[in-house]
């Protein structure tokens, strides 16, 4: 009994340890490795209640959880709920990843176990069957994590935008949106679509006196107070389409350069074109940019 209560900690702390690594990697959170050590060891004592029927309540739905959130607690110790959530994902996301890779494994040889109350215990377990199911459960995420990442990222990617003219810069939270296909016609250039409130120390003051006296803008009135400066040969006027506007006419500019923020990386670019929207673009105020996915 002592030789089996040793391979059944083993096992779940072997297979606790790895999940609770893949969590923090896939999820991008730090974590102190004796914190994974510890978290990976009390799930594994979680295991040790089978050989104590007076704790068999620890088996209900409710303490399973419990406890999986005290793992994550003790792993992480994330400071903000959404972090805890997304930790939390992530942690049941792989766990089922590697346990359908584990049953899988099982079922196609001739590994030996048995069922208790929601958990599977292996009789003939191997460091070499436990190194063969982690790396199938590892393939399965690699290959599929980033499959799952592209396709939600198409959907909803938050990224900084560093916009600078004349030596002035500003920064803006950005949503890479696939519906904007909006282009320059004049260089065909993509085009990112910015709240006038967020760039407006960039904008000369004949432009800003347009856009504070009305939201209707007067395109021709631009390109007259414009006339003859340096700022005339930068002014696009950008042509959408949208739900219940059939002919819209945006004001844009040509930036000296613009930084996107990729993977951690600034990006740098100086064929785009910024486009000024008078009204807010969300009504969080999370973003205040709305990207042309060819910029990422």
């Amino acid at each position: 009994m002592i030789l089996y209560a040793e391979y059944v900690f083993l096992e779940n702390f072997v297979m606790n340890f790895i999940i609770l690594s893949l969590t923090a990697r896939f999820a991008k959170y730090q974590s102190k490795k004796l914190l994974l050590v510890l978290a990976s060891s009390l799930g594994a004592l979680y295991a040790f209640i089978i050989f104590f029927p007076s704790l068999h309540f620890m088996f209900s739905m409710m303490m399973k959880v419990a406890c999986s959130m005290l793992i994550i607690v003790v792993a992480f110790s994330p400071y903000r709920f959404k972090d805890f959530f997304r930790l939390l994902g992530i942690f049941y996301l792989i766990t089922l990843i590697f346990g359908g890779a584990g049953f899988a494994l099982f079922y196609f040889t001739n590994f030996n176990g048995i069922v208790s109350n929601g958990i599977f215990y292996i009789t003939n377990v191997s460091l070499k069957n436990i190194l063969v199911s982690c790396g199938i459960g590892y393939i399965l995420i690699h290959f599929c994590w980033g499959y799952i990442q592209k396709q939600i990222s198409r959907e909803k990617v938050f990224t900084k935008i560093l916009i600078e003219i004349n030596g002035i810069s500003v920064e803006v939270q950005g949503l890479v949106d696939t519906g904007n296909s909006l282009t320059d016609p004049l260089t065909n250039y993509p085009v990112i679509i910015v709240e006038y409130e967020a760039i407006t120390n960039l904008l000369p003051e004949e432009v800003k006196r347009i856009f504070n006296q009305s939201t209707t803008i007067d395109y021709k009135q631009v390109a007259l107070l414009l006339d003859n400066q340096s700022w005339m040969t930068r002014i696009r006027m950008i042509p959408f389409q949208a739900l219940g506007t059939e002919n819209g006419m945006l004001v844009g500019f040509k930036p000296d350069r613009v930084s996107i923020e990729n993977n951690s990386i600034m990006k740098e670019t100086q064929d785009t074109i910024i486009a000024i929207y008078h009204k807010k673009l969300s009504k969080n105020e999370d973003y205040r940019a709305l990207l042309h996915p060819d910029l990422v």
